[in-house]
């Protein structure tokens, strides 16, 4: 006689532990900024592609005090702003959550939740960045998860064992050369709603005609009182988004290194994404040193906001509309520099690798030259 078949599952629980009863997953543990985090998703990604394990598709945090910020002279108890620590993006409107499943298997958050009752396993930290998972609080809040069993190993073959041996995998690491990878930058594109918002953008702006993009992001907060000693090749180096007068690439030597993108170009048209405001009297300053040689400095921030607000249906009037708006004005802003001709940004800053990541995977896709420029290495060259 045969033996009698397993019951099938009936409720939708069992059906759902049924259908993934012979994956595991990789959740990735993200922290600081949105290109923080999108860089360590990035490095989780390529992770859980080598594991041959199911990747969770998280949610994005937008900047928040609260976040511990590894850089000297970061306050080590920054105080959280209650309003923005309450806002979550939903992965599928920042990137093509089909698009990437094509690369490999996903799983979105909500059904992940359900399969691990809100608890995974293990959070592995390798390199003792986080000594335990209170730097990830908001994150795992917001995600609706708990992690008891946290690891911060920087022995490997104990971090082998560990990735091997849990099912509901938590992962963070901040490796910026995996994070980098050319082959991971292919699978990642905006949202459809960021692609279409930045073709309006770029029809009505400049009509099909040819531009430079820059991404000057000015130190601003704690890093506007600190020296974050960067150096190129062992010799310090100044940059224009952390330090002080003294210590930070000053408006004037923009002006001049952007110059010579342009010139390198053969274009007169600069799209600006930038931290500052559209009406900062530094950019202003940029801009009439720039128009002296007729360049036209276009800053879209203040043309992006109202269509910002009406295709993500934020209210303008509620307290965390600016986090919000600027959080999606940024990925469009992105999008824009990575259609750029040519582009310059800031060594030292995540927005910037994003770009440099996608435009470098574009270029190699079209076997052409991804036309980039840093601002710390023109500085360390003469072009000041």
């Amino acid at each position: 006689n045969r033996p009698a078949a397993a019951p099938l599952p009936s409720s939708p629980g069992d059906k759902l532990r049924h259908k993934y009863r012979s994956r595991k997953f990789l959740f990735p543990l993200l922290d600081q900024g949105p290109n923080n985090q999108y860089l360590q998703f990035r490095v989780a990604l390529a992770l859980a592609k080598a594991l041959n394990r199911t990747l969770v598709l998280p949610l994005w945090l937008p900047h928040n005090p609260k976040f511990r910020h590894l850089h000297p002279g970061a306050p080590p108890e920054p105080s959280r702003d209650r309003e923005t620590d309450a806002l979550a993006f939903p992965f599928a409107s920042t990137f093509d959550a089909a698009l990437l499943s094509r690369f490999v298997r996903t799983v979105n958050l909500p059904t992940f939740r359900n399969l691990t009752e809100g608890r995974l396993d293990l959070c592995l930290c390798p390199g003792g960045t986080h000594p335990d998972a209170s730097g990830f609080e908001p994150y795992l809040r917001h995600s609706g998860l708990s992690c008891a069993n946290f690891s911060s190993t920087s022995d490997e073959r104990r971090e082998r064992a560990l990735t091997s041996s849990a099912r509901f995998l938590g992962y963070h690491l901040f490796d910026h050369e995996a994070g980098m990878r050319d082959k991971i930058f292919s699978h990642l594109r905006p949202s459809p709603r960021v692609l279409a918002l930045a073709d309006e953008v770029t029809a009505e702006l400049f009509n099909r005609t040819q531009y430079v993009g820059a991404h000057i992001r000015v130190a601003d907060a704690h890093w506007e009182h600190s020296d974050c000693h960067h150096s190129i090749n062992g010799l310090p180096v100044p940059s224009i988004s952390c330090g002080d007068g003294v210590n930070a690439i000053n408006y004037s030597s923009i002006a001049q290194e952007i110059w010579y993108v342009l010139r390198q170009s053969e274009l007169k048209i600069l799209l600006v994404a930038t931290n500052m405001n559209c009406s900062d009297w530094r950019l202003f300053r940029i801009g009439l040193m720039l128009a002296r040689r007729s360049v036209h400095l276009v800053c879209a921030r203040d043309t992006l906001r109202g269509r910002v607000a009406r295709e993500f249906a934020i209210d303008e009037a509620s307290p965390a509309a600016d986090v919000q708006i600027n959080y999606y004005v940024s990925l469009v802003e992105q999008e824009l520099c990575l259609r750029a001709h040519s582009f310059i940004g800031s060594k030292y800053s995540t927005w910037t690798d994003t770009v440099r990541g996608e435009r470098q995977a574009a270029a190699i896709a079209a076997k052409a030259g991804a036309e980039q420029w840093l601002f710390e290495e023109l500085w360390a060259l003469g072009v000041r």
